[in-house]
């Protein structure tokens, strides 16, 4: 009876699989970091060959995210709208890529006394500056410092470009009725050298791109379109959706405009519940909300502190190209530890069902734990690891569990038969 318990015990359990599965995933995470890519979570491996959907950040991500000003238009005196952006420069609490390439174009001058400021928010999309002798100097979206957007504008846009709105209010209400228009700011940015790239491979895995951005729609739909991103063209503003109607605007959509981070964290949800795994990249604080909701979370290197603590993946170089290498690397882990796991099931299920037919019958088990052992190691150990390093980046369908059963039965089954017919031939 102990013979015979130990000889199960030995043949029932794959005890080699949990080794080789750490060995792959720490060759996975290994391989990874030669790309500058590093894991900080074991499980982001898996999520990574999991993904069915990349939502992006624009700004950082599909683009370098060194912005910088293009063009200046003012309506008022030149030195007068100098000496308005000298005093945001020099007081205001923004600290983003906009307030960087504004201060590095703009010289300080002589400024204002001010009262008091209100930073740039993800929520208001704009920041303002409290002066002494009345009035408040704002900057931020055109959406939200005007109620018509010029057509010049618009073209721009659709160009790509961000464009920031500078004006003046002489109330305590901020409305585009009360703003008086000083000035337009147009600030570019660069396209990553590899995105393009990258995306065609998505496309090729059917992995789908979903680009969410505070920017206007229009600016990052032209984004996309040079990234060749699928369905470019469909984009949506969603600062008036929320609930039930963003949800499903986050299915039907590709491009999203004016998010604010709880809607990113809504977005992300939606896709999760249609059944999709969602990896989110980000840069800033605006992004966490969606990074922890999202099955695989990317910061770039360049990113905030906390986009980078909340991560499970941050690519060092800040490059969405090696996104690709990365993605591939995961579902080559995924898709060969579950044909490991299958040889190392077909031992499992064959020995719990001769276990119950020798039970069953009063027989001897037909192996000894040696036996087995050999088994182990020739059989199973040796070849599931080499198996496990193969090339192997398709698309991971189905459950891990599942698939590594559905492929381990039909081998388990076969030879529970010559067994069963050994033991019945045998005196």
């Amino acid at each position: 009876a102990f013979m015979f318990a130990v000889a199960l015990a030995v043949a029932a359990i794959p005890e080699a699989l949990s080794s080789i599965v750490t060995i792959v995933l720490s060759f996975g995470t290994q391989k990874m970091a030669k790309e500058h890519a590093i894991i900080r979570k074991l499980q982001a491996v898996e999520g990574l060959g999991s993904v069915s959907v990349i939502c992006s950040d624009k700004t950082g991500t599909l683009t370098e995210g060194s912005l910088k000003v293009e063009k200046v238009s003012m309506e008022i005196d030149k030195n007068e709208f100098n000496k308005l952006l000298s005093t945001y420069i020099k007081h205001t609490d923004d600290n983003n890529s906009t307030f960087k390439a504004v201060k590095h174009y703009f010289t300080a001058t002589s400024s204002y006394e001010i009262v008091s400021t209100t930073p740039f928010t993800s929520e208001r999309k704009y920041s303002t500056v409290a002066l002494k002798d009345g009035r408040t100097l704002v900057l931020g979206a055109p959406e939200k410092l005007t109620c018509n957007i010029s057509s010049d504008v618009m073209q721009l846009m659709k160009k790509g470009r961000r464009i920031l709105y500078v004006g003046i209010c002489n109330t305590n209400e901020i409305t585009p009725r009360n703003i008086t228009l000083a000035g337009k700011i147009v600030l570019s940015d660069v396209l990553r050298k590899n995105a393009s790239e990258s995306v065609k491979y998505f496309k090729n895995q059917d992995v789908e791109i979903k680009v969410i951005s505070g920017d206007n729609p229009v600016a990052a739909s032209c984004i996309a379109g040079q990234c060749s991103i699928k369905n470019n063209d469909n984009y949506i503003d969603v600062s008036g959706l929320d609930g039930e109607s963003l949800e499903q605007a986050a299915v039907k959509y590709t491009i999203f405009g004016r998010v604010t981070p709880e809607k990113k964290r809504i977005i992300v949800r939606a896709l999760q519940k249609n059944n999709n795994k969602v990896a989110m990249t980000g840069d800033g604080v605006n992004d966490l909300l969606a990074l922890r909701q999202a099955d695989c979370s990317i910061a770039m290197g360049n990113g905030s502190d906390a986009a980078k603590q909340t991560a499970e993946l941050v690519l060092l170089d800040s490059d969405f190209g090696v996104l690709k290498d990365v993605i591939s690397e995961g579902r080559r882990v995924i898709n060969n530890m579950t044909k490991s796991a299958g040889v190392f099931f077909i031992k499992t299920f064959y020995s719990v069902l001769l276990c119950i037919l020798c039970l069953f019958f009063n027989w001897d088990f037909p192996f000894i734990p040696i036996q087995i052992t050999l088994i182990d190691a020739v059989i199973e150990a040796f070849p599931a690891f080499f198996m496990s390093f193969e090339k192997n980046d398709r698309k991971v369908e189905g459950t891990f569990l599942r698939n590594a059963v559905t492929s381990a039965l039909p081998d388990s089954i076969a030879i529970f038969a010559c067994c069963l017919v050994f033991l019945l031939i045998s005196p």
